[in-house]
């Protein structure tokens, strides 16, 4: 078994697919929480949220339990790359919920827009940090010409030094 760190800290538990039909104890009626939450890499009080909130639906109860196919894993890794992502619960269902390409497509284009725009400014962000790294001086506020410069700039004036 692997575990995968991904960008928002979860972990998957990389297994062969037909493991998954098998819960530890051999039975064949599917996974219990626990061992879903494990392979998933998410609290079962999540998988129970997911439940609430329609992304997932437990494939049968055992004795009240409730018991997940491979399907339904597989889903559940699938809410969780799109977390990943960055998309919300609700554009999850929405891309879940689609009724043809065009739909789920117009909500992965919508947040890949979000995304440039946010690289965006962490690119600047880097940018003013190499600035300040750049500073010769004991502080960048005050004896810094790059960050001054830059202060300037935001306030609106024009720098007098040449």
């Amino acid at each position: 078994m692997v575990i995968v760190n991904t960008p928002t800290g979860s972990a998957v538990h990389s297994a062969a697919a037909s493991d998954l039909g098998h819960s530890n104890r051999g039975d064949a009626a599917g996974l219990e929480i626990g061992e879903v939450a494990s392979i998933v890499g998410v609290a079962t009080s999540a998988l129970r949220y997911y439940e609430r909130r329609e992304l997932v639906v437990a494939d049968t109860r055992v004795y009240g339990r409730r018991r997940y196919e491979p399907a339904t894993v597989r889903r559940l890794v699938f809410v969780q790359m799109l977390q990943d992502a960055g998309l919300s619960l609700d554009e999850i269902q929405g891309v879940l919920d689609a009724d043809d390409n065009a739909a789920w497509k117009a909500i992965v284009l919508d947040r890949r827009a979000q995304l440039d725009i946010e690289i965006e400014r962490l690119e600047h962000a880097r940018e003013l940090l190499d600035g300040a790294l750049l500073c010769r001086f004991d502080h960048p506020l005050d004896e810094c010409r790059i960050m001054n410069d830059e202060i300037e700039q935001r306030l609106g004036v024009i720098p007098s030094r040449p």
